[in-house]
């Protein structure tokens, strides 16, 4: 098996209101010491280490990619800013 692809995530297709949002899984645990992401959903922190998923707005691409804590993003409608 294959740890690295593991650590990365599953990558799948998730739809929210009529938009298209690729949402990939995450450890948390290969960012920087000093990387902090806010959740969009819940404007509270996600420290390194701390498991959660990313997502993104399919048409938009990557530059909207926003980090989520798991239950944030299931409560959350969209769409990303």
């Amino acid at each position: 098996m294959n740890l690295d692809l593991v650590r990365m995530g599953i990558r799948r297709s998730v739809v929210k209101k009529d938009t298209e949002y690729t949402v990939q899984t995450t450890t948390g645990a290969n960012a920087d010491d000093t990387k902090v992401w806010l959740c969009p959903h819940c404007n509270l922190q996600i420290t390194k280490g701390t498991s959660h998923l990313v997502a993104w707005d399919s048409v938009r691409g990557v530059e909207t990619r926003r980090h989520f804590h798991t239950a944030c993003w299931k409560s959350f409608q969209g769409p990303l800013l």
